[in-house]
């Protein structure tokens, strides 16, 4: 019994998955544990460091190795490698593999010339980030963190660059495992080496992380039979193909970064601590736009394109929109629950003894300002990749380049001229978020020849009626049992009252918006009520597809 059991979980994990739907559910439920460990991560190095100028100076030094692997992997691998390889093994395997292994060296020759020169002059970058507010001793310890994570994202270029290869065979599981072993490792670093490094640990745990990213997917590569070969061929074709794609997802991508690393730097005029509050509440409120905004606009991608050579291109808009509000329907509570819960979740997350009640008020108040915005921010990739189905890839990066400027000059005129704190820089943000989205759909729909408004508003706005009175639900609750019933100095009384006022927050979103006739919950009930145990027979699998 148990080897057939060994055998049946192996074979799932080395199966692949032809469909769409199957693939966005297995990369939802990654990123949501990779996510849960994260958090966890976050809280060990609380636990260690607390919120000490320590680890504002790793948080800082990590940005740049970060930015550098963005540009290449998100920028690069993790959208425009995939499409040109998988077009070019259908006409010819060999020259696929060529092309796949003059990517490998002109990526490691890339990073390997930018990580060189970022090592050499790492002192001089901490003291740019940093804005004069670090000490030579911190800045020594900042460039000496960011040379021993510079190493840990090169093993992570030759890593991701293996979930490109896995993903275009339709393999999913292993690849979408990877960044939960890279947390994985990170935490056990951290776990084992601080007590003796001190903040060395959880560099080195990064380094370790990226060793368990790389070796998990290692097995799997003889199944694509994958040899890689030492060339750089700059007349092939798809590498040609490839550079000619790069430069505007290369530009997305540093704009996006470019944000994070000002106001990185921003924070740090407020206090060194302040990074910590706002990298950590940065990534609770991340949690719901992965989760929904991410998967849901990644999965929909295919389905746009093919209907986007539609000449009055009705369908399209008639995706778009539905996909939109299926999107709307599930990041509205859950910003609603992050901006009234905010003090409790923070604390369930983050909370410990090196993390102290002004830690959690001020990454709570950040959490706030980031929290109003979260749907537009998931909005944004839906946009993004009807633009990208369109065959338009530089609207977007116009549109990011006004909204990064106006969020630098909003975010600078808080923390110089107003004086606020770190909580501002989350208000500048969603400033941008909203402007950003809004810009973007006027655009999308003078491309597309005009949306339905009332199609397009009215469902929003029902939505938007119902999570109001979600609020109301969650915040009476909160106040009612805190006062009277939960001693919330314990944290399974912390538990029962947050679990107490989702309950009664999620009930109301569900009755209001069924009051209100939302399209979309509509939809939830059916695909609840398949998961019943049932005596008729099963609806065909077309049908399901079509009816989502």
């Amino acid at each position: 019994m148990v080897k057939p059991g060994i055998k049946n979980g192996t074979n799932f994990l080395f199966n692949t998955q032809n469909t769409i739907i199957s693939a966005a559910a297995i990369l939802a439920f990654a990123t949501g544990l990779n996510a849960a460990l994260g958090f966890v991560k976050n809280r060990v190095l609380t636990h260690f460091f607390g919120v000490s100028e320590n680890l504002g100076v790793f948080y800082t030094a990590d940005r740049i190795p970060n930015l550098v692997y963005s540009v290449l992997v998100v920028g690069a691998l993790s959208t425009v490698f995939i499409p040109v390889f998988s077009s070019s093994f259908k006409k010819d395997h060999k020259l696929a593999w060529h092309t796949a292994s003059s990517m490998v060296t002109a990526s490691l020759l890339f990073f390997m010339l930018v990580g060189a020169g970022i090592a050499v002059f790492a002192e001089s970058i901490m003291k740019i980030l940093s804005i004069g507010k670090f000490s030579p001793e911190q800045i020594t310890l900042g460039a000496n963190l960011m040379r021993i994570m510079l190493f840990a994202q090169l093993i992570l270029v030759i890593s991701s660059f293996f979930t490109s290869l896995l993903q275009s065979f339709k393999y999913f599981i292993i690849p979408a495992l990877a960044p939960i072993a890279y947390n994985l490792g990170m935490i056990l670093g951290t776990l084992v080496l601080s007590a003796k490094f001190g903040i060395y640990g959880p560099a080195l745990g990064v380094m370790i992380g990226a060793f368990f990213h790389l070796l998990i997917q290692l097995p799997l590569l003889s199944k694509i039979n994958f040899t890689y070969r030492l060339s750089l061929d700059f007349k092939d074709k798809g590498l040609r193909e490839i550079y000619t794609l790069i430069p505007p997802r290369i530009v997305s991508v540093v704009l996006t970064s470019t944000i994070a690393t000002v106001n990185n730097s921003l924070a740090i005029l407020v206090s060194t601590s302040s990074v910590i509050f706002l990298k950590f509440a940065n990534q609770l409120q991340f949690f719901p736009v992965n989760l929904f905004g991410v998967s849901i606009a990644a999965a929909l991608l295919p389905s746009l394109s093919a209907e986007s050579d539609d000449a009055d291109r009705a369908q399209f808009k008639k995706t778009f929109l539905t996909s939109l509000h299926q999107m709307l329907f599930l990041v509205i509570p859950a910003s609603m629950i992050l901006f009234i819960l905010r003090v409790p979740v923070v604390r369930l997350v983050y909370g410990n003894p090196n993390f102290p009640w002004e830690a959690t008020l001020q990454t709570s108040y950040a959490l706030a300002f980031f929290s109003i915005s979260i749907f537009a921010q998931s909005a944004i990739y839906l946009l993004n990749r009807a633009f990208f189905a369109l065959k338009d890839t530089a609207t977007p990066v116009k549109v990011s380049l006004a909204t990064i400027c106006v969020n630098v000059l909003t975010s600078i005129f808080f923390v110089e001229v107003f004086k606020w704190g770190v909580w501002s820089l989350a208000l500048s943000y969603s400033i941008t978020a909203f402007l950003d989205m809004l810009t973007l759909l006027f655009l999308l729909s003078k491309k597309v020849g005009g949306f339905n408004m009332e199609s397009l508003i009215t469902p929003f706005t029902k939505m938007g009626y119902s999570a109001a009175f979600m609020g109301l639900f969650l915040y009476i609750p909160l106040k009612l049992l805190d006062q009277t019933v939960f001693d919330t100095s314990r944290t399974i009384n912390l538990i029962l009252l947050t679990t107490t006022a989702c309950i009664a927050g999620g009930l109301a979103y569900l009755f209001f918006t069924k009051l209100f006739k939302v399209q979309e919950v509509q939809l939830l009930y059916k695909l609840v009520g398949r998961l019943k145990i049932r005596t008729a027979p099963r609806v065909p699998i077309e049908a399901e597809h079509s009816e989502v």
